[in-house]
């Protein structure tokens, strides 16, 4: 393809963590210099693996676009004698321009009239200008670690070893650390390193496919997703998915073979968990289980970098370490059981949570009663001793061997062992899931106890470090505190827990007795807004407006379920008929009465017939929205309040507010006083947003 530009850079083995925003980078900055200079390229194509980066630009032009530009020279008064003969200033500003003195012209600024010669530069062809950008892009990626090599070369993420830079076919030359770019690559290192001379990107593409080498991690993440599920089908079980696994996987290999191995059966004794983790962690191996998902089977699977082990020597390396690595978790595990959790609960007198915070036994004794708290409040008195138990045992298991080797397992063992140990299902649920959500993609924990126990141990964490005065700033988040609310947040909406979260707080603040630098009220006024940021991200992610979310808001927070009821009222009546002339109507009423005193409403003086017409109407309605209101049928209070709307358009037609009488005026501001509390008891209406002809259109008008 004419205007094709293909770039290979071979290094030793990159980090994987490192190579897509590494790639990312290069092809980001070539592409932004390439477009500055008029040479956007039609499409970028990039691909990597461990030991080799590769852009493929389609479509480039063949050369820049000629230039023009004004070169700014003497002011006019000191460009020629008082006779009109140039003077040296004039002379030598055209010689440098390479333009006679007559072809200078004059250009009118604020500081005057001054001289100017037009300056034209031709183009580049695309292969000079490549051959400047390149390297610079290259030298400039911002790898996360760098290194030098041979006598001081680099910086750079690995040592060089070769470059393939090719303009339609032709070599683009440029040096990076001292090595040549050149039409000349290599395969795999050990299977097939012999060199090899490419012409273009489907020339490339295709000599490395011969050699089972495949530079785009999406086809290579595809082909081992493909061939270890074929595997584990074959071996009569189905592939346990770990798409953040199989991410890295593909990473680590260019040539994604798949590697089959088998542990002993009698480490199928250990908990799923345990051996799924030992194998990511250890052997980057995926497990399978039996077709009904019940239990793992005896099998792992991996990548290995090549396309066959026909003497078994990948496959005996990779079960020997496993074998050592499950024993490792067996021993472990073991050694848990006979401890016992009762026997790990005292040990966590000696872990610290916070230095200034205290023990995490302390931290287990604020759990249990902030746990029974939140079960006062909610008035969940059959859960409370659960909730109480589970709180007690949260922390137990990070005393434990196993969560020492395996820090992913945190909660989890605890939860595992609290079962073993014939705790109440709900209890030990409760354990397991403590850490859930982690993400907006993760559950809420199973059950009203894992529910209460989870938001007890995100609240306890939140006021104790806000407490402290270490709230996050900017991009850092050290103890994870954005994560934290919004797994409380979750927790409190998704389980429909009708809980003041405020309340619940300023109980988990109180429960640090001394502990703490600020007061209470400090804690809540910096952690009030905290959480609803957290809020206002969840309920955006649902798919409500942030004017829906805003009017809710403005209100008060009474529960997050009862305010996401509001919210969902909103998004839904924004479209009937009359509601949007309400909140028109509702903002005209707020400008008006806004440096009004509190008035009190007199019916006997209202005279005009839309003024009676628009208090008949409001008093018909305010009990009917104060009583749906009251038992949080916001859809009907909403669809109430448009009823309004009619009565409210004459009212401001017909009527004078600020009449010369002052007290008709006062009465009539008493009256939108009265109506204005009543149409925001749901919402502050004047927090929407409305376009005015559109709620002309909505209503009829």
């Amino acid at each position: 393809m004419p205007g094709e530009y293909l770039l290979e850079v071979r290094s030793e083995e990159i980090p994987a963590r490192m190579l897509e925003p590494g790639m990312r980078e290069l092809a980001t900055r070539l592409f932004e210099e390439l477009m500055a200079r008029g040479m956007a390229p039609r499409e970028v194509a990039t691909g990597f693996t461990p030991r080799r980066l590769t852009l493929v630009l389609s479509g480039l032009p063949e050369r820049e676009p000629d230039r023009e530009e004004q070169v700014m020279g003497p002011p006019v008064r000191a460009a020629y004698a008082a006779d009109g003969a140039p003077t040296p200033a004039l002379t030598g500003f055209a010689k440098r321009c390479g333009v006679a003195p007559e072809a200078l012209r004059r250009v009118a600024t604020d500081k005057g009239e001054y001289l100017a010669a037009v300056r034209k530069t031709a183009g580049r062809p695309a292969g000079e200008v490549l051959a400047e950008l390149v390297p610079r892009a290259l030298a400039g990626i911002s790898w996360a670690k760098t290194m030098r090599w041979g006598s001081g070369d680099g910086p750079w993420v690995r040592p060089v070893h070769g470059l393939v830079s090719l303009l339609d076919g032709a070599v683009v030359p440029f040096s990076l650390f001292g090595v040549a770019a050149g039409d000349t690559t290599a395969g795999h290192p050990i299977l097939s390193p012999a060199p090899f001379a490419v012409a273009d990107a489907a020339g490339y593409r295709r000599e490395l496919g011969s050699r089972d080498i495949e530079v785009r991690p999406g086809e290579r993440r595809r082909l081992l997703a493909e061939t270890m599920r074929q595997r584990a089908a074959a071996l009569g079980g189905r592939l346990v998915d770990d798409p953040p696994l199989l991410d890295k996987l593909a990473a680590i290999c260019e040539i994604p073979g798949v590697l089959e191995g088998r542990f002993d059966d009698a480490f199928l004794e250990l908990p799923a968990e345990v051996l799924s983790t030992s194998l990511r962690d250890h052997q980057s191996a995926l497990t399978v289980e039996d077709p009904a998902g019940a239990r793992l089977l005896p099998y792992f699977l991996t990548v290995m970098d090549r396309p066959d082990d026909p003497q078994g020597r990948a496959r005996s390396g990779n079960e020997w370490v496993v074998a050592a690595r499950l024993a490792d978790a067996r021993f472990f595990y073991g050694e848990d059981r006979k401890a016992g959790l009762a026997r790990r609960v005292e040990q966590l007198e000696r872990l610290a949570f916070h230095e200034r915070l205290g023990s995490y036994a302390e931290k287990s004794a604020r759990l249990a009663a902030l746990a029974g708290a939140i079960c006062d409040a909610l008035g969940w008195a059959a859960e409370r001793g659960d909730a109480v138990a589970a709180a007690r045992l949260l922390k137990v298991d990070l005393a434990t061997e196993m969560v020492k080797e395996f820090t992913s397992l945190q909660g989890v063992m605890g939860g595992i062992y609290a079962r073993e140990e014939g705790q109440p299902e709900a209890v030990w649920q409760a354990v397991y899931d403590q850490y859930l959500p982690a993400s907006t993609e993760d559950r809420i924990p199973r059950g009203r106890v894992g529910r209460v126990a989870g938001l007890a141990d995100r609240l306890d964490t939140l006021a104790g470090i806000f407490g402290l005065g270490l709230t996050p700033t900017g991009s850092k988040d050290p103890f994870g505190l954005r994560r934290a609310a919004q797994g409380a947040v979750r927790i409190a909406l998704e389980g429909e827990l009708a809980l003041d979260l405020e309340a619940m707080a300023k109980v988990a603040a109180t429960l640090y007795g001394d502990r703490l630098t600020r007061g209470v009220a400090q804690i809540l006024d910096d952690l009030r807004p905290f959480l609803h940021d957290r809020l206002r991200y969840l309920l955006g992610l649902a798919g409500y407006a942030y004017d829906e979310i805003e009017a809710a808001l403005a209100v008060g927070v009474r529960d997050l379920p009862d305010l996401k009821a509001r919210v969902d009222a909103l998004h839904r009546m924004r479209e009937a008929p009359g509601f949007l002339t309400v909140v028109l109507a509702a903002k005209r009423i707020a400008n008006i009465v806004k440096d009004a005193a509190e008035q009190p409403l007199d019916p006997a003086l209202l005279a005009e017939p839309a003024e009676k017409d628009l208090y008949t109407a409001f008093a018909g309605l305010r009990h009917e929205v104060e009583e749906a209101a009251a038992t949080a049928d916001y859809g009907r209070c909403l669809r109430r309040i448009a009823d309004l709307a009619p009565v409210l358009d004459r009212f401001f037609v017909e009527v004078l507010v600020m009449a010369e009488d002052p007290a008709v005026r006062q009465n009539r501001l008493a009256l939108l006083q009265a109506i204005g509390r009543t149409v925001s008891r749901t919402a502050r209406l004047t927090e929407m947003v409305v376009d005015k002809a559109e709620a002309r259109a909505k209503s009829g008008g």
